[in-house]
C-alpha cells in the first residue's frame, strides 16, 4: 500500500516555520488540504490513510461513525510529534570600515578650505583642487595623502547634499548612513 517513494522531508508548512526534516508521508484530506502524517501506522493515531484510484494518498479523520476502513491504516499526523530543528543565528553583520574623520577639532568646513557660507559651485571648486593635489593616483605610496583624500571626499560628500549639510550644520556631527 505504501512505498518509499512516497516519503518527503518535513518542510514545516505556511508560515515560515521550520520542519524537522524526518521523513513524512503527504496525504490529501478531504477538504483537499495535504496533510503530513508519520511514515508508520500508529495505533495511536487518529487519522486513516489510503491509497485511491488513481494512486494519490487520501485521509481522514477516524471517528465513532466513521471507523476505520479495512484498507486504511491508522497513522499519526505529523503535526502532532514535529519538533523542528533549532534554528542557526544569522551570522553578524560584516564590520564597517572606519570612516576617514577630519583632524580633532577640523570641521569639514576647514578641511575644504571653505567658509561656512559657501555656495554650491564654490565646494565643488574647492573640492576639485584637493582632490587633483590629494587623488591616490596622483602621489602613489603617500598614506597621508590618501587619508586626507579620504576625509575631503566625506566632508564634500556630506556638504554637497543639502539635507545632510542642514544636519551637520546644526548638529556639528555627520548624519548617520543611510539617513
Amino acid at each position: 500500500m505504501f512505498s518509499k517513494a512516497d516519503l518527503k522531508p518535513c518542510g514545516g508548512g505556511r508560515g515560515g516555520r521550520a520542519g524537522c526534516g524526518k521523513p513524512v508521508r503527504w496525504t490529501k484530506t478531504e477538504a483537499g488540504s495535504l496533510l503530513g502524517v508519520n511514515p508508520a501506522p500508529d495505533p495511536n493515531g487518529n487519522t486513516a490513510v489510503w491509497r485511491d484510484v488513481t494512486g494519490v494518498l487520501r485521509s481522514r479523520r477516524v471517528t465513532p461513525e466513521h471507523p476505520l476502513a479495512p484498507w486504511e491504516r491508522l497513522m499519526m499526523p505529523h503535526v502532532a510529534t514535529c519538533k523542528p530543528a533549532a534554528r542557526k543565528p544569522p551570522p553578524p553583520p560584516p564590520p564597517q570600515p572606519p570612516r576617514a574623520r577630519p583632524a580633532a577639532g577640523a570641521t569639514f568646513y576647514a578641511v575644504l578650505g571653505v567658509d561656512r557660507d559657501v555656495d554650491q559651485a564654490g565646494l565643488k571648486t574647492a573640492y576639485r583642487r584637493l582632490a587633483r593635489q590629494l587623488h591616490p593616483d596622483v602621489n602613489p605610496g603617500d598614506e597621508a595623502a590618501a587619508e586626507r583624500f579620504k576625509a575631503v571626499t566625506e566632508a564634500y560628500a556630506i556638504l554637497s547634499d543639502p539635507a545632510k549639510r542642514r544636519i551637520y550644520n546644526l548638529t556639528g556631527r555627520a548624519p548617520r548612513p543611510g539617513r
